[in-house]
């Protein structure tokens, strides 16, 4: 097992799109009376022994045109501090960003809490980085599948293979929340099934990587014909706060449920959380 902080990243992709979807999917049934721009949307997750990396973005109101980007705001004096007596300025970065100084080793165990100023009040938000998760274990390291190509149009091909389970623990006396990301790290992609050129489906639409749902248990199971491409992979489990597993299972909001996706960051939304991992090799062979 090796620590593979680079691979945290893989989780922020998912969860901010919870807010776009609960902030704009309903605007011909609510108020057009929000006024745009009101709240300052925070994306971070502070990682162990690395710099801070935050992004802040504007609320975009319902009554707004559901094509506008996501806007990064500029001009904003950002702080966090630890309760270890210690305090980082962040600065912007490409401006899309704000970071702190490079040589910032953030810690487990260290409470965090962010402020800024934006539309005249104040945005803070505290958090914590989880312990590693400890004990995780595959009940295999590889599976083996059966490549196919199809040659005439007319859908995926038989299940050549059984869908067989690819069970993953680790050990949670406390309760935490874990789930996992399993991630094809090969430089050059093999698919499974290729499809043939005149077929709408596209490689951009087959899974380089996908993700298990957060859990308070000791285990989730992957399924075999999740693994699209041949190769190594990186079984990822990464434990998260509850406000993480929170923000998660808003992102199937719809215009027939909408709601304010839930938050920890006060005067605005997003989140705001810490986040820990560890890593197991994996390998999906071809028959």
């Amino acid at each position: 097992m090796k620590s593979n902080s680079k691979y945290i990243k893989l989780i922020a992709s998912t969860f901010i799109c919870a807010l776009a979807v609960g902030l704009l999917s309903a605007c011909e049934e609510v108020s057009t009376s929000i006024p745009g721009g009101a709240k300052a949307i925070v994306e971070a997750y502070l990682i162990p022994n690395k710099p801070i990396t935050l992004k802040v973005k504007k609320e975009i109101a319902y009554s707004e045109d559901l094509t506008n980007k996501e806007t990064f705001i500029a001009g904003l004096s950002i702080k966090v501090t630890g309760s270890d007596g210690t305090s980082y300025a962040l600065k912007p970065f490409q401006d899309t960003l704000y970071v702190s100084e490079s040589n910032v080793k953030l810690k487990v165990g260290v409470t965090y809490n962010l402020s800024f100023d934006y539309n005249g009040k104040n945005v803070s938000a505290s958090t914590i980085i989880p312990t590693k998760p400890v004990g995780i274990a595959s009940d295999v390291k590889s599976i083996v599948r059966t490549r196919q190509v199809i040659t005439t149009t007319g859908g995926f091909g038989r299940n050549l293979d059984d869908n067989v389970d690819v069970n993953l623990s680790w050990t949670n006396p406390n309760n935490e929340y874990h789930f996992v990301v399993a991630d094809n790290i090969e430089p050059n992609l093999d698919l499974v099934v290729t499809l043939p050129t005149s077929s709408s489906t596209t490689v951009s639409d087959f899974n380089r990587r996908f993700r298990s749902q957060p859990v308070q248990g000791t285990a989730t199971r992957l399924r075999s014909q999740e693994f699209q491409y041949f190769g190594r992979y990186n079984i990822v489990v990464l434990k998260v706060n509850p406000d993480y597993a929170a923000l998660y299972n808003t992102s199937g909001t719809t215009s027939q449920n909408i709601s304010t996706p839930p938050t920890t960051i006060t005067n605005g939304l997003g989140i705001f959380t810490g986040v820990n991992a560890d890593t197991l090799s994996f390998l999906v062979k071809e028959r």
